[in-house]
């Protein structure tokens, strides 16, 4: 915990954050980044202190302006960011908050009272609905599956309604819709696990930011639930990245998900979304000037859905369907399936006797401070493709096998990096209050170029994210000036295919790392995705462009399936190559990087892998329980 913060220091901090967001003074921004202080980890209170030193002596925005390129600034920058757009107002305060600045006003949020008592909580804060978070943790189970997203949530649905003893471990908590409010920051807080940045090599001051989900549902429960299956190109890529095979022995390809995709689509209901609001219709005006006019998309939403623009938060009317509350929920209410939340894996254990090396369990860690083990017959990875990796690094029983499979781990991270690209209009857009991506323009899909449209982020992911024409971060009037006018705003999110060149390695403290190399042709694929973008934007009528930094939710391929150990580290059907007993089943499965929304793939991988262990379980049954 914190020791709070002097009324010097809280000086410095009012007086700068003024500086990066004009018009903050009157909410006192100080109070807020004291408050938050209590939940920040030793390392990261060190670096406010030291910002707090380097920064104190800055006293306008010519001082400021010569510090924009360090880390202090962009700490300070956020955090006050994060006051004034999050809705922070301190006790007594009645005056305008940065929500009324902006006009961000939605039926959810206009009878939100903010209880801000989680910031001195270290996330994930306990949550009064999760019924899952229980001292006890079973010691043995037939087969464990980590993490409960589009991956882990479709599999350890799919064994425990088959009769298996799985245990569901989760690294985040149980959150249903009945508690999910427009509340930016607390969602961060409860459902996100902290931004993390992939620097790029070859410019330090280029991050993609990844974002994941930290919840039961996983990113599911934070997405947009766009639904698409994957173009033969896309799976063309599978076999020549890594040799992957059909069952027919055939190179992998569209024949071979077709079954599990109509499954899944089935049983998630996905529909067309034709229903579009009316920023979605302008700026189809500038795209059909452009010969290339937008489509609906097909999504995992129900008709509950109200279009209140809120999934990133947790859709609070249960429409959009998460492995939580498709799957998971079903086979938890009848008792079929145990799971634990607040879990976070640590380490797989792996036993090296007389034959092949194979799985025996995992070590996990409570977040509250308690450790244990769990013994299992079989482990399914399904933490996504930042963490998977992450958990098999951290083994040393298992990088110590020392193999080409194993050393893949990690090392052939795609990111799917996006840009969202804004157009400022005339009258309001609103695309805050709309369901935030129903279409999208393909026409340069081969390319490795897909648009959607229209949406908006929320305001703090909004304000933290906007760059200028030299891919600096806003601040001071051209932040505030931006800002402003969001209700103004319609942006397009520009996806482009990158070509797995991240790479994700351990701290010295064992958190992730993460670093990308830019080739050539990826950066011309995000250049020219943003100039095609800006010219349906002008096309529309927009008489202002901005641009985001780079982000992605779309993270895959970081411990891929093939035929040939060499090239990647699991098989087929997600058996590692080198470990019995031991699967993947997210993401991290992928050999390439998909030009669309790659969650119902991601879903259709893992139903083909529970099918494949269910299969494996009967059989070793049928043997007498060998291995």
């Amino acid at each position: 915990m914190g020791d709070g913060l002097g009324a010097g220091q809280r000086r410095v901090l009012d007086r700068v954050c003024a500086l990066v967001v004009p018009g903050s003074a009157d909410i006192r921004p100080a109070e807020y980044i004291r408050a938050r202080l209590a939940g920040m980890s030793a390392a990261e209170e060190d670096a406010l202190h030291a910002a707090i030193g380097l920064l104190a002596g800055v006293s306008d925005e010519r001082g400021l302006a010569a510090l924009t390129d360090g880390a202090a600034f962009e700490l300070v920058r956020r955090l006050g960011i994060e006051a004034y757009y999050g809705d922070f107002a301190p006790p007594g305060h009645t005056g305008p908050t940065g929500h009324d600045a902006i006009g961000f006003d939605t039926p959810q949020t206009r009878q939100l009272h903010k209880d801000w008592s989680f910031l001195g909580e270290p996330a994930p804060a306990p949550s009064e609905w999760d019924e899952w978070d229980r001292p006890d943790t079973p010691a043995e189970a037939e087969v464990v599956v980590v993490g409960s997203g589009a991956g882990g949530g479709v599999i350890a649905a799919a064994l425990a309604e088959r009769g298996l003893d799985v245990l569901l471990l989760e690294a985040g908590g149980f959150h249903p819709a009945a508690g999910h409010t427009r509340f930016e920051l607390r969602a961060r807080h409860e459902l996100w696990w902290p931004i993390q940045p992939a620097t790029a090599e070859e410019d330090d001051r280029d991050p993609v930011a990844l974002i994941s989900g930290r919840c039961v549902g996983g990113s599911t429960v934070t997405n947009t639930k766009v639904a698409m299956r994957a173009s033969a190109s896309d799976l063309d890529r599978f076999h020549a990245e890594t040799g992957l095979c059909g069952d027919s022995g055939a190179p992998f390809g569209p024949v071979d998900l077709a079954p599990w995709y109509d499954e899944l689509e089935d049983r998630l209901g996905v529909r067309e979304r034709p229903d579009w609001t009316p920023s979605v219709h302008r700026v189809n005006a500038g795209f059909t000037a452009l010969g290339a006019p937008l489509a609906p998309v097909r999504s995992y939403t129900d008709h509950n859905c109200s279009r209140c623009g809120s999934c990133l938060q947790g859709c609070p009317t249960n429409a959009g369907r998460s492995t939580l509350n498709t799957f998971l929920t079903p086979v938890l209410r009848t008792g079929k399936l145990a799971m634990r939340t607040r879990r976070e894996v640590t380490r797989v254990r792996i036993e090296r006797g007389g034959g092949r090396p194979r799985v025996s369990g995992v070590d996990h860690r409570h977040a509250g401070g308690r450790t244990g083990t769990v013994r299992a017959r079989l482990v399914v990875l399904a933490a996504g493709a930042l963490r998977t990796p992450q958990i098999l690094l951290r083994s040393n029983d298992f990088t110590e096998l020392g193999t080409p499979s194993t050393r893949l781990a990690g090392q052939t991270l795609g990111l799917h990096p996006a840009r969202l690209v804004y157009g400022l209009f005339d009258e309001p857009q609103d695309c805050h209050r709309a369901y935030p991506i129903t279409a999208h323009c393909l026409a340069r899909q081969d390319e490795g170029i897909v648009i959607e449209a229209t949406t908006i982020q929320d305001p703090v992911s909004f304000a933290e994210s906007l760059v200028d024409e030299d891919n600096r971060p806003l601040w001071g009037r051209s932040l505030t000036d931006t800002a402003g006018a969001y209700r103004h705003w319609a942006g397009l999110l520009v996806m482009a295919t990158d070509e797995n060149t991240g790479q994700l390695d351990l701290t010295t403290s064992e958190d992730i790392a993460v670093r990308k190399r830019f080739s050539a042709s990826e950066r011309g694929r995000l250049a020219e995705g943003a100039r095609f973008a800006d010219a349906a934007l002008r096309a529309a009528g927009a008489r202002r462009l901005v641009h985001s930094g780079l982000s992605t939710t779309h993270m895959q391929g970081s411990v891929r399936m093939g035929e040939d150990p060499a090239r990647s580290v699991v098989d087929g059907h997600g058996q590692a190559h080198d470990v019995d007993g031991l699967y993947v089943g997210d993401g991290s499965l992928l050999p390439a990087v998909l030009s669309v929304n790659p969650s119902l793939t991601i879903m259709a991988l893992a139903a083909r892998v529970a099918d494949r262990i269910a299969a494996r379980v009967r059989g070793m049954a049928t043997e007498g329980g060998t291995r």
